[in-house]
């Protein structure tokens, strides 16, 4: 994982910050945008094999708490991502990646390396990862996660 610095621009009517697609000397095959409606949200943990994928992660709106699981030396990380910082944080193919809403209306916006393909996409379930599931029952007492993320795929 590496956090990545934006510069924000803000005057009498908002901001303004450039998100670049060529970001860290990459080229994006993907951009996507998450809405979500309430806090306490879990999406994830997702991760794709075949090709394997690069995240790029920026919070627009709201806040979360990031979850990133090297793959290959089962390390977790986490931190705390809102709109309010200028920083995003560029995620490593060979990661799992999910996150946490911190509050109502979160939007993340994503950029992906690695088109989508769906015969290589796979789940870890939250709550098997120690470290993770303390982290996201101290924040919240009412989970709002999909069938296919509380079961894993």
């Amino acid at each position: 994982m590496k956090i990545v610095e934006h510069k924000i621009h803000k005057d009498n009517r908002g901001s303004y910050t450039a998100f670049l697609t060529n970001t860290e000397g990459i080229s994006w095959d993907q951009c996507s945008i998450s809405t979500n409606d309430t806090q306490g949200t879990f999406r994830g943990l997702h991760y794709q094999t075949n090709p394997s994928q690069t995240k790029y992660i920026k919070v627009i709106k709201g806040a979360i708490i990031d979850f990133i699981v090297d793959l290959e030396t089962k390390q977790t990380s986490n931190i705390l991502l809102n709109s309010h910082t200028d920083q995003a944080i560029l995620i490593p193919d060979n990661c799992a990646h999910g996150f946490l809403t911190l509050e109502p209306n979160t939007i993340v916006v994503y950029l992906v390396k690695g088109e989508y393909n769906p015969e290589s996409e796979h789940s870890i379930v939250w709550d098997t990862i120690p470290e993770i599931k303390t982290i996201v029952e101290n924040h919240t007492q009412n989970l709002i996660i999909s069938k296919k993320d509380e079961n894993g795929k």
